[in-house]
This record gives C-alpha cells, sequence and structure tokens, in this order.
C-alpha cells in the first residue's frame, strides 16, 4: 500500500461524521458532530430535513437541552488543546449568541442549565468549585476541596451531582446543593455503595445505584428522602436485565425514559417498553413531542445515525443517515463478542474485529482502549475502524476496571492499574493466537491505552511485534505534579492512595526492557497526560539505543475535536503498524 493510498483510505474513516443528540424544542434537533471538520453544536429543521451548524469553531462540552427550551449552553476550550475553558450560549432557532460570562477558564467537568442558571463543576490548577452562571456572570459557589464531582443537573434552588465525596476511592455518593442555603448534603442510600448521574423531577432525583448488588435505576424523594425501584408500567425492561444504563431522564409527569446497556450492545426503553432500534450501541436520547424520542446510535461497523422512535406507534425512522464509503464498507468484517478467563479466572467481556483485507491467521491488534472507566462496545469508533480498513484483525478486551459489566468488574483496578489489568491485556494476545486470528500481535492505544502500551513493551515486551502509544503515561509521579486539582485526584482515586505504586506501574523506570519498535504519538497541549514525562522516555530511550519513533502533534490536546486531529493520530499508527507488521515500506 502506497502512502498516498493509506492517508486517503484513513482519511475515508475519520472523515464520516459523528453524531449526538443533546436536546429537542420547537420542531428543532440539538445535536453534537464533527461534520465539515470539527466537533460543534448542529440544528436539525425536522420538518423542513435542513440542518445547520450553529457554532463556527470547535466546542469541548454541552449541557442537556432541557424540553421547551431554546438556548443551548456549551463550553469551549480557550487554552489551544488544554481544556481550560469558559461558558458560551446560544439560541438554536436564532443562531444568537456569545460568552455567557467572564471567569478564569477551568476545566469543565459537568454542566447543567435550567433555563434562568447554568450549575456546573469545574477545576483549575488551585481547586475545585461548583460554579453558578446567568447571563453576565459567572461565580464560584462551593468549593469542593479538589475532589472529583460532576454537576449532572439543576432544577429551581437545587443543583445535584455526583462524586467520590466521602474518600473512599471504591464508592461514588450523590450531592445535593441548595442555592439559597448554600448548603451542600452528601448522600449514599449504602456507605461504600456507587452512585450516579442525578436527574432532577422537580423534588424527585433519578439515578442510578448498585446498593442492592446490580446497578438498578431509583428515585430519592427530596421531600422524605424515601428511596424507592424506579417503577415501569410495561415488562420489557425488567426482562432484558440490565447490567447498567447509558442515559435516563424523565417524560411527562413522573415517567422514566432508559437506555440499558448489556454485553456492549443496548436498548431504549420507554416506561419500560423496549424501542424499535438496530442492534448496536445507542450513546443519548432526547425526549420529543407527541410521544417521539430521538436517539444517536452507531456500532462497530456502520457510523452514527440518529433516529427517530414513536412509543405510540412503536415505529422508527432514520432522521440522519450515515453511508460507509464502500472502499471501508468492503475491508469491515465479522464483529464477534467472546469471554475469555484470564490468570486469576476473571471472565474478560472482549470484541474481535475481523478485516477483510487481512489474511487469516493475519496481522492483528491488541486495542487497549482509555478510562480506564470505559470499553470498547458495539459502538462506531475511528481508530478501530482504520485499522481493520488499514488490513488489521482488532481484538478489543474490556479488562478489568471497564465500565459495561458492573461495578463490581469496573473497581478492580482500583489499587492496581498496570496489574491485573495489564494481565488481562496480556491473555488477549494470546488468545488471539490460540483461536487462529493472530499470526503476529501488535499493541496499540490512546490515552490509558497509551499508557497500557509504554508498560506492556517493557513489562511484557516478547508478546508483542511493535507497539503504538498514543497520548500516554511514562511517569505518574512526575504526570501527579503536573496535574491539576481533578487529575491530582483522579490518579488518587485510581491508585487507591497507593502511590508507592507510581515508580512499579511507570515504563520510564523499565526502559532496559523494550525490545520491540515503539511509535510514540503525543499532542504537545495535553494537559491530561502531559508531554514533558514523554519527553524524558523518549531521551532515555534514545540514550539506551531503542528502536522508536515519535510524532508530536503541534497545538492540539488530549480531546481530538477536529477531524484533522483524528488524523493525525491515525495515519502514523497504521503506517507504523503497516511497516513492522506487513514489513513494507510507506
Amino acid at each position: 500500500m502506497k502512502l498516498s493510498e493509506l492517508v486517503k483510505l484513513v482519511e475515508d474513516v475519520v472523515s464520516i461524521p459523528r453524531y449526538y443528540v443533546v436536546g429537542y424544542a420547537k420542531g428543532r434537533l440539538l445535536y453534537v458532530s464533527n461534520e465539515g471538520g470539527f466537533r460543534s453544536l448542529w440544528v436539525l429543521d425536522l420538518s423542513k430535513g435542513v440542518k445547520r451548524r450553529l457554532v463556527e469553531e470547535p466546542i469541548h462540552s454541552v449541557a442537556k437541552l432541557k424540553p421547551g427550551l431554546t438556548t443551548a449552553i456549551y463550553t469551549k476550550d480557550v487554552s489551544e488543546g488544554r481544556e481550560l475553558q469558559k461558558v458560551f450560549y446560544v439560541d438554536i432557532v436564532t443562531g444568537e449568541g456569545g460568552l455567557l460570562g467572564e471567569m478564569e477558564p477551568a476545566r469543565v467537568i459537568g454542566i447543567a442549565f435550567d433555563g434562568g442558571k447554568v450549575a456546573f463543576s469545574a477545576s483549575t490548577a488551585k481547586g475545585a468549585w461548583i460554579y453558578l452562571a446567568k447571563k453576565g456572570s459567572v461565580e464560584k459557589v462551593h468549593d469542593l476541596k479538589g475532589g472529583r464531582a460532576f454537576v449532572t443537573d439543576v432544577q429551581g434552588d437545587t443543583v445535584v451531582g455526583y462524586g467520590n465525596l466521602k474518600g473512599n476511592p471504591k464508592s461514588m455518593e450523590l450531592f445535593i446543593f441548595k442555592i439559597g442555603e448554600g448548603t451542600f448534603d452528601i448522600y449514599t442510600p449504602k456507605e461504600g455503595s456507587v452512585n450516579k448521574l442525578p436527574v432532577l423531577n422537580g423534588l424527585k432525583v433519578l439515578f442510578e445505584t448498585n446498593r442492592s448488588g446490580r446497578n438498578k435505576l431509583e428515585v430519592l424523594d427530596l421531600n422524605s428522602m424515601e428511596l424507592s425501584e424506579a417503577s415501569f408500567t410495561y415488562r420489557d425492561y425488567e426482562a432484558y436485565a440490565p447490567v447498567e444504563h447509558v442515559d435516563y431522564g424523565w417524560y411527562g409527569d413522573d415517567k422514566i425514559w432508559a437506555i440499558a446497556k448489556r454485553e456492549g450492545r443496548t436498548s431504549l426503553f420507554v416506561d419500560g417498553r423496549r424501542m424499535p432500534l438496530p442492534e448496536g450501541f445507542a450513546d443519548a436520547a432526547v425526549v420529543g413531542e407527541g410521544g417521539k424520542f430521538y436517539v444517536s446510535l452507531s456500532s462497530l461497523t456502520s457510523p452514527d445515525k440518529i433516529y427517530e422512535v414513536d412509543f405510540n406507534t412503536g415505529e422508527s425512522r432514520i432522521v440522519i443517515d450515515n453511508p460507509l464509503p464502500k472502499g471501508v464498507a468492503d475491508a469491515l468484517g465479522e464483529v464477534s463478542f467472546l469471554n475469555y478467563k484470564s490468570f486469576d479466572g476473571l471472565t474478560i467481556p472482549t470484541y474481535v474485529i475481523e478485516s477483510r483485507k487481512a489474511p487469516k491467521p493475519g496481522p492483528t491488534v491488541i486495542y487497549v482502549h482509555g478510562g480506564p472507566w470505559w470499553e470498547v462496545a458495539d459502538y462506531w469508533s475511528p481508530l478501530i475502524a482504520s485499522l481493520v480498513a488499514a488490513g488489521f484483525h482488532v481484538v478489543a478486551p474490556n479488562f478489568r476496571g471497564s465500565t459495561g459489566y458492573g461495578e463490581e468488574f469496573r473497581l478492580l483496578d482500583i489499587g492496581d492499574p498496570g496489574g491485573g489489568d495489564l494481565e488481562d491485556v496480556a491473555l488477549a494476545a494470546r488468545l488471539a493466537k490460540e483461536r487462529g486470528l493472530a499470526n503476529e500481535v501488535a499493541i496499540a492505544g490512546y490515552s490509558y491505552g497509551g499508557f497500557m502500551t509504554f508498560l506492556a513493551t517493557v513489562k511484557k515486551p516478547d508478546l508483542w511485534k511493535c507497539g503504538v502509544a498514543g497520548a500516554g503515561i511514562t511517569d505518574w509521579e512526575e504526570m501527579y505534579e503536573l496535574s491539576d486539582a481533578y487529575f491530582k485526584f483522579f490518579m488518587e482515586v485510581l491508585f487507591g492512595g497507593r502511590k508507592e505504586l507510581f515508580r512499579d506501574r511507570s515504563a520510564v523506570n523499565f526502559a532496559e526492557s523494550l525490545r520491540v519498535p515503539l511509535c510514540i504519538i503525543h499532542p504537545q497541549n495535553d494537559s491530561r497526560t502531559p508531554l514533558l514525562p514523554v519527553l524524558k522516555y523518549i531521551s532515555k530511550l534514545s540514550k539506551l539505543g531503542k528502536l522508536f519513533e515519535v510524532h508530536i502533534l503541534p497545538g492540539i490536546g488530549h480531546m481530538l475535536t477536529k477531524v484533522e486531529d483524528v488524523l493525525k493520530v491515525a495515519v502514523p499508527m497504521i503506517s507504523f503498524l503497516r511497516k513492522y507488521m506487513y514489513e513494507e515500506e510507506l
């Protein structure tokens, strides 16, 4: 494959638009998309079928639009990728908007809007706070003491959210902040349980909790502080027996809708009734009018589409289609979900995506997802699709610590990152060969996946033909010193307070053991996984005479908001893998 052919192929993949629904008002659907080259807010006039971009520059995060509102609230990075943001507004009908109010740029980690006020949680190098904002003013209203807390909703005098609020890295609690009184109350239905994503309906709070052993939706009455399980008219939801929930909320007076998840796929339930949608992964839904819901959904072989689902008729239709280019579609092969046993008997759920362009057995990439509290589900991934289209089978293990398989599974890496999860990933490489999929195996990943690649290539050097580490971590000690309040607390939670493990889980301390070619790709302005420790690792590898190549991406942060940013990661990743797995010079 010529370099020009590779670039064209990858560009075809990463240019496929992404869609994520965030609201509905007055016959218009609000959504996030990178159509046109960068991540921004778009609106679709459903009666006319006309869509237009509302914001002519990249955005970072956006508050879900509540029913009846026409003003959208979003944040924009004002620091060239360092994720220091300010808050903006735009009217989805007129397109008028601007800066909500002046503030010190901060990392916004949860934002909500009730039509009168914006509430958000954000952190700087100095600490973390809850903020309240109206047009023309932004103020800090509560000190979060440097903690990890996410605002998820605001209504009237009440702000709710969740986080690690009691000092236990394996639990998460809800918080209720009363604006008028200035009170901040922490609530948990059971000590040590995980509770998250609260959504308000007056003085009722819908949230997910594992207090009874598995993740369920429950409702807290803020008047009486009584707790009850979410109730539904239809029984489909109960029969589905979800493991987790992706998104949920209220509609009508007190009915509940939910996107429930199991084994990396989802279903939408409205009042407990299962709605007709294709197999795959729905990442968000919003309530329309007349019993209609709008859902963004994709799969590993089908990119994002937006569907309209009618609760009354039980029918669904595509309102924004997204066909694959033929060359890409022809390369994407069979997708399978399987489980394997790790070193300690733990079951590791895994997605396998075969390439029609690769022999079998053939070159295979163990793709390590980021997070670590994330997963590879049956959803569209530009990096995975690019790998498959370029002639690689992909094995994507959901190692211990991944979401999607219950809180007990997710919590297994707390206090042990780069330990048991690394063993899970290593066994995926052996699995690929034993099942006849792979003749040679590489490892690749971005963010936490980059960290795992760095560590795997020095702690398990004989398993891999080569490795590609994107936006990874080479030195936890130095990263901690360079981080803001939010990421310091994140590392304390991830390591369960065991800072003595920082050295053992840092590749910089084992550089001598690297024996395979390594490709390092890193954004220059990354504030989550800073560049400086990686540069020191590169220097050490150079002095040791190791084989590696480096791509520093100028003016880019950790979050890739532009199509060209994704391209700058995917092209060197795949050209490097083609060179060492197919032994071709591009």
